[in-house]
């Protein structure tokens, strides 16, 4: 069967550091390499937006995705008491007005914490209409820090990359069990049957289809995907079935 594929877990830009991965430094040039690897649609951020200043590259993601019906942008977001970004208040029509559909955190490269009492008005928010937060342990978020938001927020729609060890089933199928709304990014889900025992499970409503590229390759769950002893449905639901229905629910 064709799937369409819709990718979560995309980056572009031009790295702080040489890299020996061969990222996209242009919205053009990973769009070039997602017609290549045949993926249709992606939910994207830039590089920059936790090297720089997050509101200038927030800026150039806006600028690179506005007029791109293939591309969804996502915000790096900081805690709103430095007013740095758009308020809160102010930050749904200013991403209605730029395609994005989201926000990422990078704690870490961002120095910021990724707790409650820092991000509640942001959470909040995301909340009330919907906003997904994109959250990738490789980028300083721990697996606690999330538990802590999500403790005070079970509504919060976040999709989850877990990117520092391997197997994380352990760690991770705690989370869907108890949230509702926490979707898995496949980028780096690798475990043999690991598709099956989870639909079965849970079902394939909280599976996305993610790369990880530039980081991984855009094939690799691709072919996993589409190999998989599961429903065609279901496999449809992966490739980009799940993330469409979340991107639907966000009111800006």
């Amino acid at each position: 069967m064709e799937l369409e594929f819709f990718d979560c877990s995309i980056s572009y830009g031009v790295e702080a550091t040489p890299s020996v991965l061969r990222p996209a430094p242009t919205a053009e040039g990973l769009r070039g390499e997602m017609a290549r690897a045949g993926v249709a649609k992606a939910v994207v951020w830039r590089v920059e937006q936790m090297t720089g200043s997050t509101l200038t590259a927030n800026e150039m993601l806006a600028e690179d995705v506005r007029a791109c019906d293939d591309l969804f942008g996502l915000w790096a977001l900081l805690p709103s008491h430095t007013h740095e970004i758009p308020e809160p208040e102010a930050m749904p029509s200013a991403m209605k007005a730029n395609r994005i559909v989201g926000w990422r955190l990078f704690p870490e490269r961002c120095r910021f914490l990724m707790q409650w009492f820092a991000l509640r008005d942001w959470v909040e928010l995301a909340v009330a209409r919907s906003i997904p937060a994109f959250i990738n342990t490789a980028h300083g978020a721990s697996l606690e820090q999330v538990a802590d938001l999500l403790e005070k927020a079970p509504e919060l729609t976040v999709v989850l990359t877990y990117a520092n060890e391997w197997p994380s089933d352990r760690l991770l199928r705690p989370f869907v069990k108890r949230y509702p709304n926490v979707y898995l990014d496949m980028a780096f889900m690798i475990t043999d049957g690991g598709i099956e025992s989870f639909v079965t499970e849970y079902g394939a409503s909280r599976l996305l289809y993610g790369s990880g590229f530039p980081r991984c390759y855009f094939g690799a769950n691709m072919m996993m995907l589409k190999h998989a002893e599961i429903a065609d449905e279901d496999k449809t639901a992966v490739a980009g079935g799940n993330l469409r229905r979340v991107l639907q629910q966000v009111k800006l």
